[in-house]
């Protein structure tokens, strides 16, 4: 999709541009057939929330509005972090370790030098993702980086090295180091790939000559176990069901209010500008 990250007026160009190109294959499945709704339109993309991306800048928006228009008039609110993947062996999914690990990486990434992204560096990074995605735990697999190759395990030892500076200040006046460990343990599963999540899911599988599906299964199950034994205070679950009903509430009073067909609210919402 070619989408700048350069600068926010790129970005939200590039979306637009493509929520406002037709594209011929969607062409071909229509929008309205018979009556129902296939799809919102027929372009490359339909809204801004589906572009994928592995990052993306946002802005809360208000009732109605563009993503897009609301990033142009208020800016970057806060950073969404995309695809990152599961820890299937914590009953959250993820753990404070992996957390503080990426906060120190963001806050990394935002301190170095970082000049407009061109054609030939952007080939270099969805090459890249690409690679790592089919073939990441191959422990000779080769990156992509300003025109040569560089083995993925050296240029992974390299951010965690550099990274070192960003925790320790992060840690500054903490007796538990947090974030130096957390950036130890992602150190060491670089050293020792058999120490990555998808190392140690592969483990547990051959173990138990399961497939992935019952890996899976049984892990779920595992986790909702935990959750089911931990206790709820009682003013905590009079919050949950107070919520509830006023989110029920919410929905019927903008249900009752709606005075105007899809048809034309899709019309109003794509006409913003």
């Amino acid at each position: 999709l070619d989408i700048s990250y350069n600068n926010l007026d790129e970005y939200v160009a590039d979306l637009v541009r493509v929520i406002e190109t037709p594209h011929s294959d969607y062409e071909k499945i229509g929008v309205v057939v018979n009556g129902e709704y296939r799809q919102l339109n027929a372009n490359v993309l339909q809204i801004e929330n589906e572009f994928y991306s592995f990052i993306r800048p946002k802005q809360v928006t208000r009732s109605g509005e563009k993503p897009t228009l609301a990033l142009k008039r208020r800016g970057v609110q806060y950073v969404e972090l995309r695809a990152v993947d599961v820890n299937a062996f914590d009953p959250l999914g993820v753990n404070e370790n992996q957390l503080r690990f990426l906060e120190a990486f963001l806050i990394f990434c935002l301190l170095q030098e970082s000049p407009p992204i061109g054609a030939d560096e952007q080939k270099e990074i969805q090459y890249n993702e690409r690679t790592v995605a089919c073939y990441g735990r191959d422990p000779a697999i080769t990156l992509q980086r300003n025109g040569k190759l560089q083995a993925l395990e050296k240029w992974a030892r390299a951010i965690c090295e550099t990274m070192q500076g960003v925790c320790e200040l992060l840690d500054e006046g903490e007796p538990d180091q947090c974030y130096v460990r957390a950036l130890a343990e992602q150190a060491r599963a670089v050293e020792d790939p058999q120490q990555s999540p998808s190392a140690r899911m592969l483990a547990k599988m051959r173990s138990a000559g399961e497939s992935f599906f019952n890996f899976a299964l049984r892990m779920s199950e595992q986790h909702k176990r935990h959750f089911a034994v931990l206790p709820m205070a009682d003013d905590r679950r009079r919050y949950f069901e107070d919520a509830t009903r006023q989110s029920l509430k919410q929905q019927e009073q903008i249900e009752a209010a709606d005075e105007i067909s899809f048809e034309e609210y899709l019309k109003r919402y794509f006409a913003q500008s």
